[in-house]
């Protein structure tokens, strides 16, 4: 059973899976709305977490299930509930030192319906690994193929490095600074 879970796993990162749509107005707000506020609170995750504590065996069974899709590196795997949805998203996030870069990817998200082990559904950040230098004043860019709009990844990086990132989707060009995204004109 985990192994045809880690080939669906590939299958979905490799095929680029949209995570997201781009309807109309109303639905980039509310998916950049929610984007910000997923950020946030795995910034606020990741940061309480010291990384002493060893994975959990449900954290141990996805990062086995995902070892096609991982990236070199030690991941940090953090919990973070959705009230809007009624979702827990474990969130696999490759933990470089800052001085590195901004980590695009590839980290992961795994929703579950609140309460169960469930899998809603398997989101990843990139379709590849990718370490973007950011040093000094420079301003990491990305384009995104996994989605219309910037994700909570983004808002996340931009936080954690707490600087401005620019990520390009298929819908324009946006900023990411301070945990909010716009449109760039």
């Amino acid at each position: 059973m985990k192994r045809i879970i880690s080939i669906i796993f590939t299958f979905l990162a490799v095929s680029g899976c949209k995570t997201t749509s781009v309807k109309n107005d109303v639905d980039t707000a509310f998916q950049i709305a929610h984007s910000e506020y997923l950020g946030k609170k795995l910034y606020d995750a990741v940061l309480s977490e010291d990384g002493s504590s060893p994975y959990t065996s449900r954290e141990q069974d996805l990062l086995e299930m995902s070892k096609d899709l991982v990236c070199e590196g030690k991941y940090k795997a953090v919990s973070v509930v959705d009230e809007k949805f009624e979702t827990e998203n474990i969130y696999l996030v490759l933990s470089p030192e800052k001085d590195s870069g901004v980590q695009f990817g590839r980290h992961l998200k795994f929703r579950f319906r609140l309460g169960t082990n469930d899998i809603v559904d398997v989101s990843p950040s990139t379709k590849t690994c990718l370490l973007v230098p950011a040093e000094g004043d420079s301003i990491p860019f990305s384009t995104h193929l996994v989605s219309n709009v910037p994700t909570e990844f983004h808002v996340f990086l931009s936080l954690y490095h707490e600087k401005p990132i620019y990520v390009s989707t298929s819908t324009g060009l946006w900023s990411i600074e301070a945990g909010k995204a716009a449109l760039v004109k």
